[in-house]
Protein backbone atom coordinates (compact mmCIF):
# COMPACT_ATOMS: atom_id res chain seq x y z
CA UNK A 1 0.00 0.00 0.00
CA UNK A 2 0.85 3.23 -0.85
CA UNK A 3 1.87 5.94 2.29
CA UNK A 4 1.51 9.23 1.43
CA UNK A 5 2.52 11.02 4.70
CA UNK A 6 1.95 14.78 4.81
CA UNK A 7 5.22 15.59 6.27
CA UNK A 8 8.04 16.46 4.37
CA UNK A 9 10.62 14.01 6.71
CA UNK A 10 8.16 11.03 5.96
CA UNK A 11 7.26 10.96 2.37
CA UNK A 12 7.94 7.72 0.39
CA UNK A 13 9.69 7.35 -3.03
CA UNK A 14 8.84 4.25 -3.40
CA UNK A 15 6.14 1.06 -2.22
CA UNK A 16 6.70 0.39 2.28
CA UNK A 17 6.76 -3.26 1.70
CA UNK A 18 7.44 -6.13 4.62
CA UNK A 19 10.69 -7.24 2.62
CA UNK A 20 11.40 -3.29 2.81
CA UNK A 21 11.55 -3.72 6.54
CA UNK A 22 13.27 -6.41 6.89
CA UNK A 23 15.92 -5.09 4.56
CA UNK A 24 16.31 -2.22 6.59
CA UNK A 25 16.38 -4.29 10.03
CA UNK A 26 19.35 -6.08 8.22
CA UNK A 27 21.18 -3.47 6.61
CA UNK A 28 20.95 -1.97 10.63
CA UNK A 29 21.88 -5.46 12.46
CA UNK A 30 24.98 -5.67 10.06
CA UNK A 31 26.61 -2.69 11.01
CA UNK A 32 26.97 -4.51 14.42
CA UNK A 33 29.37 -6.76 13.51
CA UNK A 34 31.64 -3.79 13.51
CA UNK A 35 30.82 -2.93 17.07
CA UNK A 36 30.82 -6.36 18.58
CA UNK A 37 33.88 -7.72 17.14
CA UNK A 38 36.04 -4.72 16.75
CA UNK A 39 35.18 -1.95 19.84
CA UNK A 40 33.87 -4.60 22.30
CA UNK A 41 35.64 -7.57 22.43
CA UNK A 42 38.20 -9.03 19.53
CA UNK A 43 40.32 -6.18 18.26
CA UNK A 44 39.72 -4.04 21.12
CA UNK A 45 41.71 -6.35 23.86
CA UNK A 46 43.99 -7.12 21.12
CA UNK A 47 45.20 -3.85 20.46
CA UNK A 48 45.44 -3.14 24.13
CA UNK A 49 47.11 -5.95 25.01
CA UNK A 50 49.20 -7.17 21.92
CA UNK A 51 49.50 -4.30 19.65
CA UNK A 52 50.80 -1.89 22.23
CA UNK A 53 51.64 -4.69 24.83
CA UNK A 54 50.97 -2.73 27.99
CA UNK A 55 47.23 -3.30 28.99
CA UNK A 56 47.26 0.34 30.93
CA UNK A 57 48.68 1.88 28.42
CA UNK A 58 46.71 0.00 25.77
CA UNK A 59 43.09 1.02 27.50
CA UNK A 60 44.71 4.70 27.83
CA UNK A 61 45.02 4.81 23.63
CA UNK A 62 42.22 2.88 22.80
CA UNK A 63 40.19 5.62 25.17
CA UNK A 64 41.54 8.65 23.59
CA UNK A 65 41.46 7.28 20.14
CA UNK A 66 37.33 6.67 20.78
CA UNK A 67 37.55 10.37 22.09
CA UNK A 68 38.85 11.64 18.81
CA UNK A 69 36.20 10.20 17.34
CA UNK A 70 33.75 10.67 19.08
CA UNK A 71 34.89 14.70 19.42
CA UNK A 72 34.61 14.38 15.22
CA UNK A 73 30.87 12.60 15.79
CA UNK A 74 29.67 15.56 18.35
CA UNK A 75 30.44 18.44 15.84
CA UNK A 76 29.18 16.26 12.28
CA UNK A 77 26.13 14.63 13.23
CA UNK A 78 24.03 17.04 13.38
CA UNK A 79 25.19 19.11 10.42
CA UNK A 80 24.63 15.47 8.19
CA UNK A 81 21.90 15.31 9.80
CA UNK A 82 20.28 18.51 8.90
CA UNK A 83 21.70 18.84 5.68
CA UNK A 84 20.06 15.43 3.96
CA UNK A 85 16.77 16.45 5.80
CA UNK A 86 17.12 19.38 3.31
CA UNK A 87 18.12 16.84 0.12
CA UNK A 88 15.54 14.77 1.08
CA UNK A 89 17.14 10.95 0.57
CA UNK A 90 18.78 8.71 2.82
CA UNK A 91 20.56 6.20 0.70
CA UNK A 92 23.21 8.54 -0.72
CA UNK A 93 24.62 9.26 2.66
CA UNK A 94 24.79 5.41 3.98
CA UNK A 95 26.61 4.53 0.66
CA UNK A 96 29.13 7.62 1.32
CA UNK A 97 29.19 5.69 4.83
CA UNK A 98 30.25 2.61 3.77
CA UNK A 99 32.93 4.00 1.02
CA UNK A 100 34.67 5.07 4.25
CA UNK A 101 34.07 2.70 6.57
CA UNK A 102 34.52 -0.54 4.86
CA UNK A 103 38.39 0.53 4.14
CA UNK A 104 38.70 1.48 7.47
CA UNK A 105 37.58 -1.87 8.83
CA UNK A 106 40.00 -3.55 6.19
CA UNK A 107 43.16 -1.69 7.13
CA UNK A 108 42.45 -3.00 10.75
CA UNK A 109 44.58 -6.18 9.49
CA UNK A 110 48.12 -4.31 9.40
CA UNK A 111 47.95 -4.03 12.80
CA UNK A 112 50.66 -6.12 13.91
CA UNK A 113 51.88 -7.14 17.42
CA UNK A 114 54.13 -4.43 19.79
CA UNK A 115 54.22 -2.50 16.55
CA UNK A 116 55.63 1.12 16.47
CA UNK A 117 55.66 2.59 13.12
CA UNK A 118 52.34 2.80 11.74
CA UNK A 119 50.26 2.76 14.83
CA UNK A 120 49.03 6.26 14.52
CA UNK A 121 47.08 5.09 10.80
CA UNK A 122 46.27 2.47 13.02
CA UNK A 123 44.50 4.64 15.15
CA UNK A 124 42.96 6.59 12.26
CA UNK A 125 41.68 3.33 10.79
CA UNK A 126 39.42 3.18 14.45
CA UNK A 127 38.75 6.41 13.88
CA UNK A 128 36.98 5.47 10.70
CA UNK A 129 35.01 2.56 11.40
CA UNK A 130 33.52 4.49 14.35
CA UNK A 131 32.90 7.21 12.23
CA UNK A 132 31.10 4.95 9.82
CA UNK A 133 29.46 3.39 12.77
CA UNK A 134 27.74 6.39 14.08
CA UNK A 135 27.52 8.31 10.83
CA UNK A 136 25.70 5.45 9.79
CA UNK A 137 23.28 5.61 12.53
CA UNK A 138 22.12 8.77 11.63
CA UNK A 139 21.07 7.99 8.19
CA UNK A 140 19.25 4.46 9.12
CA UNK A 141 17.37 5.51 11.96
CA UNK A 142 16.05 8.41 10.16
CA UNK A 143 14.17 5.88 7.51
CA UNK A 144 12.48 3.96 10.59
CA UNK A 145 9.93 5.99 11.04
CA UNK A 146 9.34 6.07 7.39
CA UNK A 147 9.92 2.09 7.23
CA UNK A 148 7.30 1.36 9.72
CA UNK A 149 5.12 4.18 10.81
CA UNK A 150 3.02 1.95 13.11
CA UNK A 151 5.47 -0.58 14.47
CA UNK A 152 8.70 1.85 15.28
CA UNK A 153 9.33 -0.04 18.66
CA UNK A 154 9.10 -3.68 17.31
CA UNK A 155 11.32 -2.82 14.35
CA UNK A 156 13.85 -1.15 16.16
CA UNK A 157 13.96 -3.83 18.18
CA UNK A 158 14.32 -6.06 15.52
CA UNK A 159 17.55 -4.27 13.79
CA UNK A 160 19.10 -4.86 17.32
CA UNK A 161 18.26 -8.47 17.58
CA UNK A 162 19.27 -9.18 14.17
CA UNK A 163 22.84 -7.75 14.92
CA UNK A 164 22.95 -9.59 18.03
CA UNK A 165 22.11 -12.80 15.35
CA UNK A 166 24.70 -11.69 13.16
CA UNK A 167 27.44 -11.23 15.94
CA UNK A 168 26.50 -14.91 17.28
CA UNK A 169 27.23 -16.55 13.66
CA UNK A 170 30.71 -14.44 13.36
CA UNK A 171 31.55 -15.34 16.80
CA UNK A 172 30.98 -19.38 15.81
CA UNK A 173 32.93 -18.72 12.82
CA UNK A 174 35.62 -17.38 14.62
CA UNK A 175 36.21 -20.20 16.91
CA UNK A 176 35.09 -23.48 14.72
CA UNK A 177 37.25 -21.59 11.57
CA UNK A 178 40.31 -20.06 13.18
CA UNK A 179 40.53 -20.61 17.24
CA UNK A 180 39.71 -24.01 17.38
CA UNK A 181 40.87 -25.35 14.05
CA UNK A 182 44.24 -27.07 13.71
CA UNK A 183 43.92 -26.06 10.04
CA UNK A 184 42.73 -22.45 10.11
CA UNK A 185 40.99 -21.40 7.59
CA UNK A 186 42.19 -18.91 4.50
CA UNK A 187 45.87 -20.15 6.35
CA UNK A 188 45.46 -17.57 9.26
CA UNK A 189 48.74 -17.74 11.13
CA UNK A 190 47.27 -17.78 15.16
CA UNK A 191 51.37 -17.17 16.37
CA UNK A 192 50.97 -14.00 14.70
CA UNK A 193 47.05 -13.22 15.75
CA UNK A 194 45.93 -13.05 12.33
CA UNK A 195 42.57 -13.82 13.62
CA UNK A 196 42.04 -11.26 15.72
CA UNK A 197 43.47 -8.75 12.59
CA UNK A 198 41.20 -10.48 10.49
CA UNK A 199 37.83 -9.85 12.54
CA UNK A 200 37.79 -6.30 10.56
CA UNK A 201 37.68 -7.42 7.08
CA UNK A 202 34.96 -9.87 8.07
CA UNK A 203 33.28 -6.79 9.30
CA UNK A 204 33.67 -5.46 6.50
CA UNK A 205 32.35 -8.20 4.55
CA UNK A 206 29.54 -8.38 6.34
CA UNK A 207 28.22 -5.00 6.09
CA UNK A 208 28.90 -5.07 1.88
CA UNK A 209 26.45 -8.41 1.89
CA UNK A 210 24.09 -7.68 4.37
CA UNK A 211 23.33 -4.04 3.63
CA UNK A 212 23.05 -4.30 0.23
CA UNK A 213 19.21 -5.25 0.10
CA UNK A 214 18.16 -2.07 1.22
CA UNK A 215 19.17 -0.22 -1.32
CA UNK A 216 17.27 -2.15 -3.45
CA UNK A 217 13.93 -2.84 -1.66
CA UNK A 218 13.67 0.23 1.26
CA UNK A 219 12.19 3.03 -0.37
CA UNK A 220 13.72 6.08 0.28
CA UNK A 221 12.22 9.55 0.89
CA UNK A 222 11.59 11.78 -2.11
CA UNK A 223 14.76 13.85 -3.05
CA UNK A 224 14.13 17.61 -3.17
CA UNK A 225 16.44 18.39 -6.14
CA UNK A 226 17.88 20.83 -4.74
CA UNK A 227 21.85 21.62 -5.83
CA UNK A 228 24.23 20.34 -3.35
CA UNK A 229 25.69 23.70 -2.58
CA UNK A 230 21.88 25.15 -1.90
CA UNK A 231 21.33 21.14 -0.16
CA UNK A 232 24.33 22.56 2.49
CA UNK A 233 23.05 25.58 2.99
CA UNK A 234 19.60 25.09 3.31
CA UNK A 235 20.32 22.66 5.88
CA UNK A 236 22.72 24.45 7.91
CA UNK A 237 20.34 26.74 8.07
CA UNK A 238 17.65 24.50 9.25
CA UNK A 239 19.89 23.48 11.82
CA UNK A 240 20.36 26.63 13.58
CA UNK A 241 16.71 27.03 13.73
CA UNK A 242 16.18 23.54 14.91
CA UNK A 243 18.46 24.44 17.78
CA UNK A 244 17.21 27.78 17.92
CA UNK A 245 13.87 26.56 18.43
CA UNK A 246 14.56 23.47 20.75
CA UNK A 247 13.03 25.32 23.94
CA UNK A 248 9.47 24.96 22.08
CA UNK A 249 10.31 21.05 22.22
CA UNK A 250 11.36 20.70 26.01
CA UNK A 251 10.33 16.93 26.40
CA UNK A 252 12.54 16.15 23.70
CA UNK A 253 15.40 17.92 24.87
CA UNK A 254 15.13 16.89 28.52
CA UNK A 255 14.96 13.11 26.80
CA UNK A 256 18.18 14.42 24.80
CA UNK A 257 19.95 15.23 27.60
CA UNK A 258 18.79 11.53 29.94
CA UNK A 259 19.96 10.13 26.71
CA UNK A 260 22.97 11.67 26.13
CA UNK A 261 24.09 11.40 29.74
CA UNK A 262 22.97 7.84 30.26
CA UNK A 263 24.26 6.05 27.02
CA UNK A 264 27.79 7.31 28.46
CA UNK A 265 27.39 4.77 30.66
CA UNK A 266 26.36 2.18 27.86
CA UNK A 267 29.89 3.18 25.75
CA UNK A 268 31.83 2.59 29.17
CA UNK A 269 29.83 -0.60 30.20
CA UNK A 270 30.14 -2.14 26.73
CA UNK A 271 33.46 -0.68 25.22
CA UNK A 272 35.86 -1.34 27.75
CA UNK A 273 35.12 -4.23 29.50
CA UNK A 274 36.57 -6.65 26.53
CA UNK A 275 39.28 -4.11 27.25
CA UNK A 276 39.23 -4.94 30.78
CA UNK A 277 38.55 -8.66 30.56
CA UNK A 278 41.80 -8.66 28.85
CA UNK A 279 44.03 -6.60 31.29
CA UNK A 280 42.74 -7.26 34.43
CA UNK A 281 41.44 -11.05 34.23
CA UNK A 282 43.98 -12.55 31.60
CA UNK A 283 41.08 -13.41 29.40
CA UNK A 284 42.29 -15.21 26.19
CA UNK A 285 41.01 -13.93 22.82
CA UNK A 286 38.77 -17.67 23.30
CA UNK A 287 37.33 -16.66 26.26
CA UNK A 288 36.55 -13.07 24.79
CA UNK A 289 35.17 -14.90 22.27
CA UNK A 290 32.83 -16.84 23.88
CA UNK A 291 31.86 -14.28 26.12
CA UNK A 292 30.81 -12.39 23.21
CA UNK A 293 28.74 -15.40 21.32
CA UNK A 294 26.80 -15.52 24.99
CA UNK A 295 26.30 -11.75 24.80
CA UNK A 296 25.18 -11.53 21.72
CA UNK A 297 22.56 -14.50 22.16
CA UNK A 298 21.29 -12.40 25.00
CA UNK A 299 21.42 -9.25 23.31
CA UNK A 300 18.96 -10.87 20.03
CA UNK A 301 16.63 -11.70 22.40
CA UNK A 302 17.05 -8.45 24.21
CA UNK A 303 15.99 -6.72 21.11
CA UNK A 304 12.97 -8.63 20.25
CA UNK A 305 12.05 -7.80 24.44
CA UNK A 306 12.31 -4.45 24.34
CA UNK A 307 10.36 -4.29 21.08
CA UNK A 308 7.81 -6.28 23.00
CA UNK A 309 7.92 -4.18 26.39
CA UNK A 310 7.41 -1.28 24.16
CA UNK A 311 4.07 -2.46 22.76
CA UNK A 312 2.90 -3.46 26.16
CA UNK A 313 4.33 -0.16 28.61
CA UNK A 314 5.78 2.03 26.25
CA UNK A 315 9.15 3.22 25.19
CA UNK A 316 9.95 5.57 28.23
CA UNK A 317 9.51 2.73 30.98
CA UNK A 318 11.05 0.36 28.79
CA UNK A 319 14.37 2.45 28.94
CA UNK A 320 13.85 3.16 32.83
CA UNK A 321 14.19 -0.91 33.34
CA UNK A 322 17.01 -1.11 30.89
CA UNK A 323 19.27 1.62 32.76
CA UNK A 324 18.38 0.83 35.81
CA UNK A 325 19.52 -3.16 34.78
CA UNK A 326 22.66 -1.32 32.98
CA UNK A 327 23.62 0.20 36.52
CA UNK A 328 23.43 -3.00 38.29
CA UNK A 329 25.37 -4.48 35.82
CA UNK A 330 28.52 -2.08 35.73
CA UNK A 331 28.71 -2.03 39.63
CA UNK A 332 28.87 -6.06 39.53
CA UNK A 333 31.40 -5.81 36.79
CA UNK A 334 33.83 -3.41 38.79
CA UNK A 335 33.31 -5.90 41.76
CA UNK A 336 35.40 -8.36 40.11
CA UNK A 337 39.40 -8.79 39.64
CA UNK A 338 41.36 -11.64 39.57
CA UNK A 339 40.81 -12.39 43.45
CA UNK A 340 37.49 -10.67 44.08
CA UNK A 341 34.25 -10.95 43.48
CA UNK A 342 30.75 -8.95 44.52
CA UNK A 343 33.99 -7.50 46.53
CA UNK A 344 34.76 -10.08 48.79
CA UNK A 345 37.77 -10.83 48.74
CA UNK A 346 38.37 -14.64 47.70
CA UNK A 347 41.41 -17.32 49.40
CA UNK A 348 43.20 -19.43 47.14
CA UNK A 349 42.61 -22.22 45.30
CA UNK A 350 40.76 -19.76 43.23
CA UNK A 351 40.67 -22.22 40.04
CA UNK A 352 37.77 -24.06 40.97
CA UNK A 353 36.48 -24.94 37.73
CA UNK A 354 37.07 -25.88 33.99
CA UNK A 355 36.55 -24.01 30.38
CA UNK A 356 37.45 -21.02 29.67
CA UNK A 357 36.04 -19.15 33.03
CA UNK A 358 37.94 -21.25 35.67
CA UNK A 359 37.43 -19.27 38.67
CA UNK A 360 34.38 -17.61 40.61
CA UNK A 361 35.50 -13.89 39.39
CA UNK A 362 35.15 -15.42 36.31
CA UNK A 363 32.10 -16.68 36.08
CA UNK A 364 30.61 -13.49 37.83
CA UNK A 365 32.08 -11.49 35.32
CA UNK A 366 30.83 -13.27 32.29
CA UNK A 367 27.15 -13.11 33.87
CA UNK A 368 27.59 -9.46 34.89
CA UNK A 369 28.61 -8.84 30.76
CA UNK A 370 25.31 -11.41 29.87
CA UNK A 371 23.40 -9.21 31.75
CA UNK A 372 24.68 -5.80 30.31
CA UNK A 373 24.49 -6.82 26.72
CA UNK A 374 20.93 -7.29 27.86
CA UNK A 375 20.39 -4.62 29.25
CA UNK A 376 22.03 -1.83 26.74
CA UNK A 377 20.66 -3.23 23.87
CA UNK A 378 17.14 -3.05 25.51
CA UNK A 379 18.28 0.61 26.35
CA UNK A 380 19.28 1.31 22.89
CA UNK A 381 16.10 -0.15 20.75
CA UNK A 382 13.71 1.18 23.50
CA UNK A 383 15.81 4.96 23.54
CA UNK A 384 15.60 4.89 19.30
CA UNK A 385 11.56 4.05 19.77
CA UNK A 386 11.34 6.79 22.33
CA UNK A 387 13.05 9.20 19.72
CA UNK A 388 10.83 8.34 16.74
CA UNK A 389 7.72 9.29 18.57
CA UNK A 390 9.08 12.42 20.04
CA UNK A 391 10.63 13.92 17.09
CA UNK A 392 8.85 16.64 15.27
CA UNK A 393 7.61 14.43 11.75
CA UNK A 394 9.02 17.20 9.14
CA UNK A 395 12.78 17.35 10.84
CA UNK A 396 12.94 13.76 11.32
CA UNK A 397 16.88 13.79 10.07
CA UNK A 398 17.21 16.49 11.93
CA UNK A 399 16.15 15.69 15.31
CA UNK A 400 17.68 11.91 14.78
CA UNK A 401 21.09 13.81 14.02
CA UNK A 402 20.43 15.49 17.29
CA UNK A 403 19.87 12.42 18.84
CA UNK A 404 22.76 11.17 17.14
CA UNK A 405 24.50 13.75 18.77
CA UNK A 406 22.99 13.31 22.33
CA UNK A 407 25.06 10.16 22.23
CA UNK A 408 28.16 11.22 21.28
CA UNK A 409 28.46 15.01 22.07
CA UNK A 410 29.70 13.77 25.38
CA UNK A 411 30.82 10.78 24.38
CA UNK A 412 34.13 11.48 24.22
CA UNK A 413 34.01 12.65 28.45
CA UNK A 414 33.53 9.07 28.96
CA UNK A 415 36.54 7.89 26.98
CA UNK A 416 38.62 10.15 28.18
CA UNK A 417 37.38 10.43 31.59
CA UNK A 418 38.50 6.28 32.03
CA UNK A 419 41.94 7.35 29.92
CA UNK A 420 42.82 10.40 32.66
CA UNK A 421 41.78 7.98 35.86
CA UNK A 422 43.41 5.18 34.93
CA UNK A 423 46.31 6.89 34.12
CA UNK A 424 46.19 9.09 37.15
CA UNK A 425 45.35 5.27 38.95
CA UNK A 426 46.96 3.19 36.71
CA UNK A 427 43.71 1.41 37.59
CA UNK A 428 41.53 -0.30 35.01
CA UNK A 429 39.21 -0.81 37.35
CA UNK A 430 38.28 2.20 38.63
CA UNK A 431 38.23 3.92 35.36
CA UNK A 432 35.59 1.88 34.48
CA UNK A 433 33.89 2.80 37.66
CA UNK A 434 33.04 5.82 36.41
CA UNK A 435 30.19 4.73 33.76
CA UNK A 436 28.15 4.75 37.34
CA UNK A 437 28.01 8.17 37.62
CA UNK A 438 26.66 8.69 33.78
CA UNK A 439 24.10 6.18 34.33
CA UNK A 440 22.47 7.71 37.69
CA UNK A 441 22.21 10.82 36.52
CA UNK A 442 20.79 9.61 32.79
CA UNK A 443 17.98 7.68 34.87
CA UNK A 444 17.29 10.58 37.13
CA UNK A 445 16.41 12.69 33.84
CA UNK A 446 14.60 9.87 31.79
CA UNK A 447 11.81 10.43 34.83
CA UNK A 448 11.29 14.07 33.56
CA UNK A 449 10.51 12.71 30.48
CA UNK A 450 6.52 12.49 29.02
CA UNK A 451 5.91 10.06 25.92
CA UNK A 452 2.95 10.70 24.10
CA UNK A 453 -0.02 9.08 24.98
CA UNK A 454 -1.08 8.22 21.58
CA UNK A 455 2.26 6.47 20.68
CA UNK A 456 2.42 4.90 23.77
CA UNK A 457 -0.77 3.01 23.35
CA UNK A 458 0.12 2.20 19.81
Amino acid sequence: MELNLPASGVTYAGRNTLLGRWSWAAFDGARSPFQVLVVIFVFSAYFSTVVVSDPVRGQVLWSFTSAIAAIIIAIGAPILGAIADAGGRRKPWLIACICFGVPSMIALWFATPAMGAGLGWIAVAIVGGILFYEFSAIFCNAMLPNVAPREIGFWSGMGYALGNGFGVVLFLFFLFAWSWNPHPLFGLDKTLHEPERAVGVLAAVWMVVFGLPLFVFTPDSAGTHLSAGTTVRKGLKNLLETLGRIRQYRNVGVFLIARMTYNEGFVVLMSFTGVYAAGVLRWSAEALIMQGLLNSIAASLAGLLAGWMDLRIGSRRSAMIFVAGSLFAIVIVCSTSPDTALFIHLAPPLRQYGGMFPTVPDLVFCAAQVAAATFVTGGLASSRALMGKLAPAPMLNEFFGVYAMSGTATSFIGPLAIGLVTTVSHSQRIGIASGIVFLVVGMLLLLRVKEPAVAATA
